[in-house]
């Protein structure tokens, strides 16, 4: 489920050098939570940066008409609490736990001690929380702006690219409609039109892409907009995990 709703974003531990990672995990304290386990409330102020160690968080808060949305779920080498570390701004999410899962929790006097010492660090948050604005925002535009069944073929397209293969996506359609924040009726809905028009082959667990270039070209055609190719700014190298 982390695959599905963390939107593309790069984790915090995909951008750490060894020494670095090393170095947050030695200054946290590692806090292990079972099954559904609340690891902080909507409005809490707990200053401090928290790594998943394992298993994964779940993020999301309840509607008036007794529902939950969930906004995104956090796996392994993600990060959280950047809002309380460097603004003193409440959780804005409820942060539960799915499964077993162990979260390095580091104050942000442990923080600031390791940031003192490695300045590199402070370029690398940036990277990560800039990534992560850039994926909101782009979420914000697609919900305001596409049909369901052109934000359910994005996803599609995100999740098939993600495991390697283009030509299939492993999710069911509780998923997608987990992922898209509607219903599973609308989700079928957008799923049956994709399926209609020959782009997508539902299957057990899985959607089928029989030509993943043409459901590119379909997407292109329909979100109006050309997609975005991250690329460096002019005379610096794309930040990235060394060896």
């Amino acid at each position: 489920m982390a695959d599905l709703l963390d939107f593309g974003m790069t984790a915090l531990g995909d951008l750490l050098t060894p020494r670095l990672a090393e170095r947050l995990r030695a200054g946290g304290t590692p806090v292990r939570y079972p099954d559904r386990a609340l690891i902080h409330a909507r409005g809490d102020i707990k200053p401090g940066l928290s790594m998943v160690r394992s298993g994964s968080v779940r993020f999301g808060n309840p509607g008036s008409d007794g529902s939950y949305i969930v906004i995104t779920v956090m796996g392994p080498g993600q990060c959280f609490g950047e809002f309380s570390l460097f603004a003193d701004l409440p959780r804005t999410h409820d942060a539960v736990a799915i499964g077993e899962t162990v979260v390095d929790q580091i104050s942000r006097t442990a923080f600031d001690a390791i940031l003192a010492e490695e300045p590199e660090l402070s370029r690398i948050m940036l990277t990560a929380v800039t990534g992560r604005l850039h994926a909101a925002i782009e979420m914000i535009d697609d919900m305001r702006r596409l049909p369901l069944p052109v934000r359910t073929a994005k996803l599609i397209r995100q999740l098939a690219a993600a495991s390697g293969r283009r030509d299939h996506a492993r999710c069911t359609q509780s998923e997608l409609a987990f992922a898209l924040g509607v219903s599973r009726v609308s989700s079928g809905k957008a799923l049956g039109r994709l399926r209609a028009l020959g782009l997508v082959e539902p299957g057990y667990g899985e959607v089928v892409i029989p030509d993943p270039a043409r459901l590119s070209d379909w997407i292109r055609t329909h979100a109006e907009l050309e997609p975005l190719s991250p690329a460096p700014a002019p005379g610096r190298a794309p930040l990235s995990r060394p060896d």
